[in-house]
């Protein structure tokens, strides 16, 4: 075989060029995406700027969608004492009306007539949603009008969950007949499976496509679609039969396929409650307890996965809450408390800025640590969970009717992260390294600066000018080498800033990272990494990431001249000699160190 043919192949194996693929809508679905993390890479507004709002002729508890052209669906009513309305309605950017779709008023319910349900979009833009009328429906958007293509009431009680589709097409939603639904792109049911009491809740995909739903009759089901048939993969109970472990959020998974969801102590239409002391749980993807977080009330809201892995969920004793999970348990970060009930679910921005609302009337926007960056006062309870498209508007409804508005649609750009070694060795090379983002929509040019300081003057400065950096996309930006001191213990301060003036986001502008000079040990060539195992397939990876995709910076540079060309930067020729030495028995790495 070709040595040098060889040598790519081995390096296509071994990296993955991430190339970032845009979504056509901004925000599909209930929580965002099929995992139902409740996250987004595009961030909200630096203040809460109202927009515009829209008034509805009931309260709504649905959250927003928004589908390929940015028209917002919202459905209104399902919230009781209400019964007003019962439509959803497509809205324009700018929140107007481009047309209402009417559902019936359900007959067994008729107390509670309205849309519940968050629409869902599918890839040929259709409009999945249920209603407490008890049908299905499937509509598309003809600009000026919808025009139904199907609806379904197969077992005539309400929907109150919110679709999930397949990338086959197949349409899930749970009902309150106790059954979980797989709807034909036809309309048609496919499947129904039955569990032992109401489905509030959302189902999600997890590992291998593996379909995940809560039920009040405190079990979370995982399935397998086999087409005209379902095969359920495990049962995982967190009490027995109405013991007050009932689950109507909806899980979010987990980048390793963890499976998050909430459990609360309410029964079906108001009895009464039964004390719980477990409240909130990880569920491995083979079905197996992980672990569970005992909070001071019952779950409703679906939890929120940041960026970082940090999962957020209110609850019923009106607070916020902030877990880490730490394998073996949960751990409490933080939790922030309202003046109300909390039973909406969070969303996350590409900032890591949390939104959530409160039966207080207020919506809050927290910084990762649990502080305030804002809040946002309505004239009734926040059920609705909030949707944040490519622009930065943030939207959400309103128990009061209205559906909200918040953002300018200003530019915002920013450093997500500031990559540099920990510790350097004297007399050496390094190169900064940052993640920068745009969070918006629209191409952007714009100066990103990095300066050094050691405490007592700036050592060091570069500056990067970017031409048309796409909408929502990031790019690892290196600059110029810098040689580093002499003296050891001296510490270095790294700051990378984005220099927008029309960007009035500032909170995520500038970022900094720490490294500290320390004596010359004694590396061996070869070990980018530095993690003492010498030249090995993780050194081949790590440098492959930096030179080919933009990757983070070595720890180790002065590791990385295997090819001894002196060079202060590594190179082509160096992550060829590395790969040769590793998977085919090459000459030595020879760094000269």
């Amino acid at each position: 075989m070709n040595k040098q043919f060889l040598t790519l192949t081995l390096l296509l194996v071994l990296v993955s060029f991430s190339l970032q693929v845009r979504a056509e809508s901004p925000w599909p679905m209930f929580r965002h995406d099929q995992q139902h993390t409740g996250r987004t890479d595009f961030t909200g507004p630096a203040t809460p700027t109202l927009a515009w709002t829209f008034q509805a002729n009931d309260g709504i508890t649905a959250s927003p969608t928004i589908g390929h052209n940015g028209t917002i669906y919202i459905g209104a009513g399902g919230y009781y004492g209400g019964g007003g309305d019962s439509s959803l309605y497509a809205l324009t950017r700018d929140g107007n009306l481009k047309w209402e779709f009417k559902t019936d008023f359900g007959d067994n319910w008729p107390q509670a007539a309205g849309i519940f349900s968050s629409a869902a979009i599918g890839p040929d833009g259709t409009i999945y949603f249920g209603s407490l009328d008890g049908f299905m429906y499937a509509i598309e958007d003809s600009v000026t009008y919808a025009k139904l293509r199907w609806k379904n009431n197969p077992g005539v009680w309400p929907f109150y969950s919110s679709p999930i589709i397949s990338p086959e097409g197949t349409v899930y939603a749970g009902s309150l007949d106790f059954r979980l639904y797989a709807f034909g792109s036809d309309g048609q049911v496919n499947w129904s499976f039955p569990t032992s009491w109401c489905i509030f809740s959302s189902a999600v995909f997890g590992l291998d496509n593996v379909i995940h739903v809560g039920s009040k009759d405190h079990n979370l089901y995982s399935f397998r679609d086999l087409g005209a048939q379902v095969d359920i993969v495990w049962t995982h109970p967190v009490g027995t039969f109405y013991d007050g472990h009932l689950i109507d959020g909806s899980p979010a998974i987990g980048d390793d396929g963890t499976i998050y969801f909430g459990s609360d102590p309410y029964g079906a239409f108001g009895q009464t409650p039964v004390p719980v002391d477990t409240t909130f749980w990880a569920v491995n993807p083979d079905g197996t307890r992980k672990w569970a977080f005992v909070m001071g009330d019952g779950v409703e809201s679906s939890p929120a996965i940041g960026h970082d892995g940090t999962i957020y969920v209110g609850s019923y004793d009106s607070c916020v809450y902030a877990i880490e999970d730490s394998v073996t348990y949960g751990k409490l970060k933080w939790k922030f408390k309202t003046d109300g009930t909390v039973d909406a679910s969070p969303t996350v921005d590409g900032d890591g800025t949390i939104y959530i609302g409160s039966r207080d009337s207020v919506l809050y926007a927290l910084h990762p640590d649990g502080t305030v960056k804002w809040t946002f006062e309505t004239e009734g309870g926040i059920e609705s969970s909030v949707t944040v498209d490519e622009l930065g508007y943030v939207y959400f409804g309103s128990f009061d009717g209205r559906l909200y508005a918040l953002g300018t649609g200003a530019p915002d750009v920013g450093i997500k992260s500031v990559n540099v070694p920990d510790q350097v060795q004297a007399e050496s090379w390094i190169e900064p390294v940052a993640r920068v983002s745009n969070f918006r929509d629209y191409p952007q040019s714009f100066d990103v600066v990095c300066q050094i300081d050691d405490a007592s003057q700036i050592v060091y400065a570069d500056t990067l000018a970017l031409t048309d950096v796409a909408g929502g996309q990031y790019d690892y930006m290196t600059f110029a080498p810098m040689m580093v001191s002499s003296s050891t213990s001296v510490v270095y301060t790294v700051s990378v800033t984005t220099m927008l003036p029309s960007d009035n986001n500032t909170y995520n502008n500038t970022e900094s990272s720490q490294m500290t000079v320390v004596s010359g040990a004694q590396l061996e060539c070869g070990d980018i990494d530095g993690d003492g195992d010498g030249p090995d397939i993780a050194d081949v990876i790590v440098l492959a990431n930096y030179i080919l995709s933009d990757g983070p910076q070595p720890p180790f540079l002065e590791a990385a001249d295997v090819d001894g060309s002196g060079a202060p930067s590594p190179d082509v020729a160096d992550l060829l000699y590395l790969v040769d030495f590793v998977f085919q028995n090459g000459p030595e790495p020879d760094c000269g160190l």
